[in-house]
């Protein structure tokens, strides 16, 4: 009786160990999704604000293009 006893507490025990460790995966897995959706989002921030910044670059050199072709064009005011 007094082994049995002490077997089947060890045996409780043990699964409540195991448990309290699937519980402690589940929140790490869900964290860990949590985390990669939050990476997931940055990186397509990221993309987004290189290809506008090609955009406005682009654009910056189209008109510093138009603005040097027009050269003596444009009469200047403060002259």
């Amino acid at each position: 009786q007094l082994m049995c006893s002490s077997v089947q507490k060890a045996l409780f025990e043990e699964e409540d160990r195991v448990k309290k460790l699937q519980q402690k995966v589940a929140t790490l897995e869900k964290r860990n999704k949590q985390l990669r959706d939050r990476v997931k989002k940055v990186k397509r921030s990221l993309r987004q604000a290189r290809k506008n910044t090609r955009h406005v670059e682009q654009m910056n050199r189209k008109l510093s293009e138009k603005l040097s072709s027009a050269g003596g064009q444009i009469p200047y005011i403060n002259s």
